[in-house]
């Protein structure tokens, strides 16, 4: 019986295609909203955890600052927090942990011919060596010009420079500058590599944080080992990020949770974060995205929804005497409703369908755009992801949107006197 009232839905909807596809327009419009802005939101977010867990992985979580409102203690970035890196290392669980600092020094570089030297306040800063070797995935690929290196452990006084710099301080491979810190605290340091200008490293380069030496930096980075900034400034009190990795075998939160309480426990104000926190953050800010979006689509909706019970009603009206000849042939109130009601659903899910279509449509041309212009994350290109689940929700969704709108049409048509109806002109 259902197939039947399939049928005669189908033919009725068939019978007026301009109006049903007027309705439809209502209801698809809609639809194309919410499934084009959603797709966009799980490719976003897809492509965000992407990024994070290749920098992150399983085994490795990053300490920050508690609070990273305001300025900095030195007036620089707000993320600054005071560390104790040995203290971190000897935490159980801890494989390795790496850090960076920074702060501005005067710089004092090579004579030229007329004994003149060049000298400047500039940003220095303080690199584990493990940070590239441990987490290359973060700091990306740092290429050296020939004849140079990057920083080993027991590395002391020793420097990196930006091309930019060097050319400026005059000074090469094997070379030394004068840096100096607080107070007297001064040091000859020695030139052990200068980073590939932008042109030679452009095509290598992976966009990761070696990418601040290349052509996004200004070219004026002066790079030491972690160690050397004790000897210039002090206990580390300047750190703007360190990343942890753990042994195996151990679980990441578990040995998060305990360098976190054992480093506040010592003065440092910090938090450690894993990879199921910024996951959890970024499917929360999606969620919440998705519902706003959602719920601003919702309107185009409630607009079709008003559609399709309009042109229910004026069908009722057209079919009035069709629905008294079915009830005088022995059609129930209830054969009467499941018809209309099907019909009106199955005007929801024909838009549905067609909004999907274009919803999905939008979505893979707007990514594409995205991508194309490099408006997401640099380099990075922003995924496309189609749900099924999505998909499969919304046309049901259409479907009990169209049936709903339809209730009140057809169970008036359903309760319509035999004898009226067929009186009915």
């Amino acid at each position: 019986m259902f197939f039947e009232f399939l049928r005669l839905a189908g033919q009725s909807i068939v019978h007026r295609k301009l109006r049903s596809w007027l309705t439809v327009i209502g209801v698809f419009i809609g639809i194309a909203a919410v499934v084009g802005l959603i797709t966009l939101g799980l490719g976003f977010e897809k492509t965000v955890n992407d990024q994070v867990a290749g920098i992150f992985g399983v085994d490795t979580f990053v300490v920050a600052n508690a609070n990273a409102m305001g300025g900095g203690p030195h007036g620089g970035s707000a993320d600054e927090y005071a560390l104790d890196l040995a203290l971190l290392n000897s935490v159980e669980g801890v494989k390795v942990a790496a850090a960076l600092r920074e702060r501005t020094g005067f710089i004092q570089g090579q004579p030229d011919e007329n004994g003149d030297r060049l000298q400047g306040f500039l940003p220095v800063l303080g690199l584990s060596p493990e940070l590239l070797t441990d987490f290359e995935s973060f700091t990306g690929e740092m290429n050296v010009m020939p004849g140079g290196r990057l920083f080993e452990p027991g590395d002391v006084e020793v420097a990196i420079l930006d091309y930019e710099i060097s050319q400026r301080l005059r000074v090469d491979v094997g070379d030394t500058i004068l840096v100096a810190g607080d107070g007297s605290n001064e040091l000859n340091l020695t030139i052990i590599g200068i980073m590939a200008p932008p042109d030679e490293e452009a095509s290598d380069s992976d966009g990761g944080f070696g990418a601040a030496f290349s052509a996004s930096s200004e070219g004026d980075t002066i790079s030491v080992p972690y160690d050397t900034m004790d000897l210039l400034w002090g206990p580390a009190d300047d750190v703007l990020v360190t990343l942890v990795r753990t042994e195996a075998g151990f679980d990441v939160d578990e040995v998060a949770d305990r360098a976190e309480e054992l480093l506040n426990d010592q003065g440092s104000e910090i938090t450690a974060i894993t990879y199921g926190d910024i996951s959890e953050q970024i499917g929360q800010f999606t969620n919440i995205a998705n519902a706003i979006l959602a719920g601003i689509a919702g309107i185009s909706l409630v607009v079709g929804a008003v559609g399709v019970m309009n042109t229910m009603f004026t069908s009722v009206l057209e079919r009035t005497k069709e629905i008294g000849v079915m009830k005088a042939v022995g059609a129930k109130n209830s054969h009467v409703l499941s018809i209309f009601l099907i019909e009106s659903g199955l005007m929801g899910f024909v838009g549905g369908l067609v909004g999907s279509a274009v919803g999905l449509g939008f979505a893979i041309i707007a990514t594409k755009l995205i991508n194309a212009a490099g408006l997401f994350m640099g380099n990075v290109d922003m995924a496309i992801v189609i749900s099924p689940g999505l998909l499969a929700y919304t046309l049901l969704g259409a479907f009990a949107l169209g049936a709903v709108a339809g209730f009140f049409p057809a169970l008036r048509a359903s309760r319509l006197p035999v004898v009226d109806a067929l009186r009915y002109e």
